[in-house]
C-alpha cells in the first residue's frame, strides 16, 4: 500500500459524461481550452472527458504513418465511447502554432503539408478527416463538433468553429 503524503482529501464526483473533449496538451493553451469548454460549450467537470493529448487529432490523422498513436488514440475514444453510454457529443479542438504538429511536419517531410498551402489548412483538413473516421465508428446519436483555435494579434485565443465538410 502507498504511503499516504498528507492528511487533506480531495472531492469525488458523480460523473455521467456528456462528452469526451480532445484537445492539445500545450500549458499556453490550457486556461483557454478550460473556458471555452467551460463557457461556449457548457461542459462542467464530469460531464465531460478530456482526452488531452499532444498534437490533439493529429495521431489519428495518420493511420498509415503513425500507426501505434492512431491506434492508442482510436481505442480510447472506442472505449469511452462503449463505457459511457451518456456520452452523445465529441468535440475536437486543434490549435494554431502548434508544436505536434511542427514536429509531424519535420518527421513526415514534404508529403505532410502536399494538399495544403499553410499549417492552419492542414489542421482544419484534418479536424474534418478524423470527423469523418469519428463517425464511420460512432452511433447516429452522437455530434461531433470541430474547433480550430487561434492566436490573436493580442496574445488571446479565438475559437471557430469548423463546418464538418
Amino acid at each position: 500500500m502507498a504511503e499516504t503524503t498528507t492528511d487533506r482529501t480531495y472531492p469525488l464526483i458523480e460523473a455521467h459524461p456528456r462528452a469526451i473533449v480532445v484537445h492539445c496538451g500545450d500549458p499556453r493553451f490550457q486556461k483557454a481550452f478550460a473556458d471555452f469548454i467551460r463557457n461556449e460549450l457548457q461542459l462542467q467537470e464530469g460531464e465531460y472527458i478530456p482526452f488531452v493529448v499532444s498534437g490533439a487529432v493529429a495521431s489519428l490523422s495518420e493511420p498509415l504513418k503513425l500507426p501505434k498513436e492512431f491506434k492508442f488514440m482510436k481505442e480510447r475514444i472506442e472505449l469511452f465511447l462503449e463505457r459511457f453510454d451518456t456520452i452523445n457529443r465529441v468535440v475536437l479542438i486543434n490549435h494554431e502554432d502548434c508544436r505536434h504538429y511542427e514536429m509531424m511536419k519535420s518527421v513526415l517531410g514534404k508529403a505532410f503539408l502536399q494538399h495544403v498551402s499553410h499549417m492552419s489548412e492542414r489542421h482544419v483538413r484534418d479536424l474534418k478527416a478524423v470527423a469523418k473516421l469519428l463517425l464511420g465508428y460512432a452511433s447516429a446519436h452522437h455530434q461531433i463538433e470541430l474547433y480550430y483555435a487561434r492566436i490573436t494579434p493580442e496574445k488571446s485565443v479565438r475559437f471557430e468553429k469548423v463546418p464538418l465538410t
